[in-house]
């Protein structure tokens, strides 16, 4: 997944080209599917090795945190709060958070992972996070959810595209306009699919983007219009964009996740209100 190639997995792990063809070809068998395709003497994954990889960089995640505390333990006793979090709330929001939070409770440490959305909640739910912020996903039995934000998506283009001097911008605008949009592993892309295809527009996307900086920085070099909520806007602002009002009124949801039942070590309510009140603050009005 991470060479290409079997000649450079094998060096990557200091074994040879054979060793390495013999484990994958007595993986495929037990499995019972490919995991690669080979191609003018490269591999190229196939979609169920992605999701294999996507969880075994979980787990590997989850050892890698036990390590950590393992040797916390060892010189310092003292209790690390995991949290899981959407990058752009992690870069704009919770700096200030945990800026506060931490001189209330001076003796706790924090470990912050950063998945998309969709990830948030599913960390929360199997105990690799104490506590999640991602954009709202449906819940998972055993889960607390609260909403925390309503943030608006606004249009964002660079300083010279030809919509840079509009205070508004609307579907019909955007028809057939070359866009960059979030890929599915975001969770804002089916609200924005299906805000078009109910308008009637044709969302031209040219660019799919997994991640909020991506997109951002894409939109700023000129490539394409974007869509992005104000969380994004405001961690990745400054990197040369215009923000542009978009009509009708489009929002994505900002929640906070946590195990039900569970007595917490630490105090959850005051992190969550410390989100809040950081969140509306940079819900600035175009």
């Amino acid at each position: 997944m991470l060479t290409g190639t079997v000649t450079g997995a094998a060096a990557r792990l200091h074994v040879s080209q054979p060793a390495v063809s013999n484990a994958l070809k007595d993986a495929e068998e037990r499995l019972g599917f490919p995991l690669f395709i080979r191609r003018r003497g490269r591999i190229f994954p196939t979609e169920h090795a992605h999701v294999i990889f996507r969880e075994i960089e979980r787990s590997f995640t989850g050892l890698d945190a036990i390590n950590s505390l393992c040797s916390l333990l060892r010189d310092e006793p003292v209790h690390r709060v995991t949290i899981s979090s959407t990058p752009a709330w992690s870069a704009s929001v919770m700096p200030l958070v945990l800026r506060d939070y931490m001189q209330r409770y001076p003796q706790l440490r924090f470990s912050i992972i950063t998945r998309s959305s969709e990830y948030v909640q599913a960390l929360v739910s199997s105990c690799k996070a104490d506590i999640g912020f991602g954009l709202y996903a449906p819940p998972i039995p055993g889960v607390e959810q609260v909403d925390l934000v309503h943030a608006r998506l606004h249009a964002i283009v660079s300083m010279d595209h030809h919509f840079a001097d509009r205070e508004q911008i609307t579907f019909a605008d955007l028809a057939e306009e070359p866009m960059v949009t979030f890929s599915g592993a975001e969770g804002t892309d089916r609200m924005v699919n299906k805000a078009f295809h109910e308008a009637g527009v044709n969302l031209h996307s040219v660019i799919e983007c997994p991640a909020a900086l991506t997109v951002y920085a894409m939109a700023a070099a000129g490539v394409a219009v974007g869509l992005m909520h104000d969380i994004g806007i405001h961690a990745f602002r400054g990197l040369g964009v215009r923000r542009i009002r978009f009509e009708p009124r489009l929002e994505t949801v900002m929640c906070a996740y946590w195990r039900k039942g569970d007595e917490l070590e630490f105090d959850h309510k005051t992190l969550i209100d410390l989100a809040v009140q950081y969140g509306q603050a940079i819900m600035e009005p175009v």
